[in-house]
């Protein structure tokens, strides 16, 4: 009986005070607005919220605030002394101190942070920390269960949402089936709307939705980050690309295949030095009829410990500037693997002018502006000498200090660029395996050194579509993969250069054991011959892409979801993708396949390779995988260009001026304005629905009538 009187006073007490709590915890709340979003500020305890305007749903809810210093973290308390615009609130924050070790001696109890719309869409968020260094700053959100897309090349989550990840902020290790996959950029997109991009080159921590909460941490005295509202994928990644900067476009001839050698010296077979074997490779690329834009050569090719110590060429390559030029007079350019490392000569004249770091592989810090030049002066030698492009490896073994390795991983792509730019303007190409964010307006992408093994290309898939989605659309991978198994897989190299075809970086490996002409089956240089003619063919296609890429942020190797966001099937699907807007990808990804699932995601679909069958969306269909093939569909409406944009090593071709239109009920066709007559001016082959014609210099075709194929 007492009890129940209890109760009863207190649900009394409950009744009376309720209505002065709410009046207290308004009060203590701030809102600042756009015509997009309003902000919902908690002074005590300090939290946040982002509320979508239109709809009052919660897009993102930030918890706390901390500042390190050493082992101790400082939470921020509560906000004070709040100075509010139209458009921005700044205050301080109070770190909580007690119950933890005093901060170091004479630094604040308090930090600052401010809120800002840069746009309606963009609220800038930056907390500063005025006083000793604290060893990190950190923010916690609360997880609502969303989907979280980017911040790693590398899967630590899924195999695309990072749900589960807690990993740090840095270069790759040696992680199963792909080594070194570092592309990373400190930007992430979720489900719910919104996305969070923290501009910083400093080294972090994400831990994504672990415990119900979602926390990022950077070494730094100041936190400066950005909330992006979409509502869409893609104006969220549109949003980004503008706010972080684009990726370069890289010049036509970098959309054809590549080839290079682990060690140039290794495998002689039919050559007598180094040089002899790069033309030899060059002609039976040739020979083969297998387009071709460069090759690169793997060190060591000079002097000094591995090969990199004098920006020179050993003697295996008696006349290195012929080299270049005969490769050039055969439509193709050479590119040289380079790092951040000295060696030789390189090593003892940086050594003397103190501008390396003292570890087991020094490098050279290159955040100094004296040692930033001097390497740049001294990696000019190669392009004085015709070289048109890197391959940048290393950066996160060991060479640099931890702390700096963001940074460099930005520097050393830079300086290489000036460099070539300076003499070629934008005909030339880079690409790096570690590479931070802005890393992008220099390299593209290889995904590091991938398992020879189904395991390998699974991961290099992921590792593909994952890049697209943090900005860094230019990709790809070693075909076939980089540890090599005993002996040639002839299986595995056909379905790995089914999936490099459609991939917006195509880079071969030969060597011992696994050089394509001399050690696998007639039936594999005929896939190769298909798909890396397929890779060629679709120049038109990507390179359009790639613009797109440059301008919007959305991918080449595109997630599904981020086209689909409303099909949950596809949150995680990574073993289908889209190329550009218009055709799904679905590799074959197991040994001894014949046959694959496809899911379809709503609309109309047509079979690519046959260019007859439609399915509707929103199911799945057994396609059809022998050896050689790789299910590909091509979107209603989709508009596919393809054909040989650029000659490059292609001398086995009469005919250049060949245009060729699939479509239906053909009426007539006009060029610059004059009418054509069937069957002597163009073919039309109803069976194939294909059209024919040709034409000289830019012209102008008008088909009458012409249908799509659905």
């Amino acid at each position: 009986m007492v009890k129940g009187f209890r109760n009863q006073w207190l649900l009394l007490w409950l009744a009376i005070s309720l209505p002065f709590l709410n009046s207290a915890v308004l009060a203590a709340t701030e809102t600042l607005e756009s015509p997009a979003l309003r902000l919902e500020l908690n002074t005590a305890p300090y939290s946040y919220r982002i509320i979508e305007r239109s709809s009052g749903k919660v897009l993102l809810s930030q918890s706390s605030t901390g500042v390190t210093f050493g082992p101790e973290l400082y939470p921020a308390s509560e906000a004070a002394n709040i100075n509010k615009t139209s458009n921005s609130l700044q205050m301080e924050l109070l770190l909580q101190l007690a119950g933890r070790e005093s901060m170091p001696a004479g630094t604040p109890a308090k930090a600052q942070v401010s809120f800002s719309f840069l746009q309606p869409e963009l609220l800038q968020v930056s907390i500063t920390y005025k006083g000793a260094s604290p060893d990190e700053i950190s923010e916690e959100f609360n997880d609502q269960g969303e989907h979280y897309y980017g911040i790693w090349e590398h899967p630590f989550g899924g195999s695309l949402d990072n749900r589960g990840a807690d990993r740090d902020f840095r270069g790759v290790g040696n992680e199963r089936y792909v080594h070194h996959a570092s592309a990373r950029a400190p930007f992430y997109v979720t489900s719910n709307r919104y996305g969070i991009y923290v501009e910083s080159l400093a080294q972090g921590h994400y831990a994504v939705a672990q415990a119900g909460k979602t926390t990022f941490s950077f070494n730094a005295a100041q936190l400066k980050y950005d909330v992006i509202y979409g509502p869409s994928y893609a104006d969220i990644l549109n949003r980004y690309n503008a706010l972080a900067g684009p990726a370069f476009m890289p010049p036509t001839w970098a959309f054809g295949s590549i080839w290079w050698r682990d060690d140039q010296h290794a495998d002689l077979r039919g050559a007598a030095n180094a040089q002899e074997k790069v033309m030899q490779d060059a002609d039976r690329l040739r020979a083969l009829h297998l387009p071709a834009g460069a090759i690169w050569l793997d060190r060591p090719y000079g002097s000094g410990e591995l090969g990199w110590g004098g920006m020179d060429f050993d003697t295996s390559f008696p006349n290195p500037a012929k080299m270049i030029h005969d490769l050039n007079d055969r439509g193709m350019n050479l590119l040289l693997w380079t790092a951040n490392r000295c060696s030789g000569e390189l090593f003892r004249e940086g050594s003397s002018k103190g501008y390396l770091f003292p570890l087991r592989w020094p490098a050279a810090d290159i955040r100094r502006p004296e040692v930033y030049d001097w390497f740049k002066q001294k990696l000019n030698a190669y392009v004085r000498l015709g070289v048109k492009g890197y391959k940048i490896d290393r950066g996160e073994e060991g060479e640099m200090p931890e702390q700096a390795e963001n940074q460099l991983a930005v520097l050393f792509p830079q300086l290489s660029a000036e460099g070539l730019s300076a003499a070629y303007g934008n005909d030339y190409f880079s690409f790096a395996r570690n590479a931070d964010d802005t890393t992008r307006k220099y390299a593209a992408i290889w995904n590091g050194d991938s398992w020879s093994s189904f395991e390998g290309l699974q991961l290099s898939i992921k590792n593909g579509v994952r890049s697209g989605v943090i900005d860094f659309p230019m990709w790809g991978s070693d075909t076939g993969g980089y540890f090599a198994p005993p002996a040639a897989d002839n299986e595995l190299l056909a379905r790995w250069l089914e999936f490099s075809a459609f991939s917006p970086m195509m880079e071969v490996l030969l060597g011992p054991k696994r050089t394509l002409w001399d050690d696998y089956s007639e039936e594999v240089v005929g896939i190769a011959q298909r798909y890396v003619s397929t890779h060629h063919d679709l120049i038109p296609y990507t390179r359009s892409a790639m613009y797109q890429a440059t301008q919007t942020g959305m991918p080449i190797m595109r997630a599904l979801i981020l086209a689909y966001p409303d099909d949950q099937r596809l949150s995680d699907m990574w073993d289908e993708y889209l190329y550009g807007d218009g055709l799904l990808v679905a590799p074959v990804t197991a040994a001894q396949a014949t046959e694959r699932g496809v899911y379809l995601p709503p609309g109309r679909w047509m079979n690519y390779d046959d260019k007859r069958t439609v399915y509707a969306g929103g199911s799945t269909v057994k396609a059809a995988a022998p050896l050689g093939a790789i299910p590909v569909y091509v979107r209603e409406g989709a508009i596919i260009p393809r054909g040989d944009l650029v000659k490059l090593n292609n001398n086995w071709e009469a005919n250049w001026t060949i245009v060729e239109v699939y479509c239906q009920k053909v009426k007539g066709v006009t060029r610059n304005g004059a009418k054509l007559r069937q069957g002597t001016d163009y073919h039309y082959d109803e069976q194939a629905h294909k059209l024919t014609l040709s034409f000289e210099g830019a012209s102008k075709i008008a088909i009458e009538s012409a249908g799509s194929l659905f």
